[in-house]
């Protein structure tokens, strides 16, 4: 049995009245997985967004030298979304860090939903603007420090500082 108190704790769903909640639960489903599955590669398709339950999720990227983790996700988190906004494929790894369980919205189905309910529609966009903000002002931050750390911290030493 699902806690449905976890879609009043996710950012992206929080603002949604007890109806609006309804109508989510309804289109949507739980996985369970099992640590080390892969939920997508980067280069699949986007066919839904995922909330966080239980367990942690790890968002990576393959490289030369291996898997570089961008972010590791605990529950009330939410990753995926970048389907709702563009139809490219997916930027990224999502791997189960542990075992855990997963509320699957898929696209098609919120894709009908919001384009029906507009009120919904505002609310979660809004809200997905508010955490894409939030999101690329630490990307922004940590950029900075990653280029300070290039410029001062001896990567080129007596030669030109480094530019971005």
């Amino acid at each position: 049995m699902i806690d449905t108190l976890f879609l009043t704790r996710s950012p992206l769903f929080q603002n949604l009245d007890e109806a609006e909640r309804a109508q989510i639960l309804m289109i949507g489903q739980v996985r369970q997985v099992c640590a080390g599955e892969v939920i997508f590669r980067e280069g699949d398709a986007g066919d839904g967004l995922f909330i966080v339950l239980k367990g942690s999720v790890r968002i990576s990227k393959r490289s030369a030298t291996g898997e570089e983790a961008l972010a590791v996700l605990n529950p009330p988190a939410f990753f995926g979304e970048m389907a709702l906004i563009d139809l490219a494929a997916r930027a990224a790894d999502a791997i189960a860090n542990e075992p855990g369980e997963l509320f699957f919205i898929p696209l098609q189905d919120l894709r009908s939903l919001i384009e029906v309910q507009h009120k919904i529609a505002l609310k979660i966009l809004y809200a997905l603007c508010e955490v894409l903000a939030q999101r690329l002002r630490e990307t922004n931050d940590r950029y900075m420090s990653i280029f300070t750390i290039a410029q001062w911290g001896g990567a080129n030493p007596g030669g030109p500082l480094p530019v971005p």
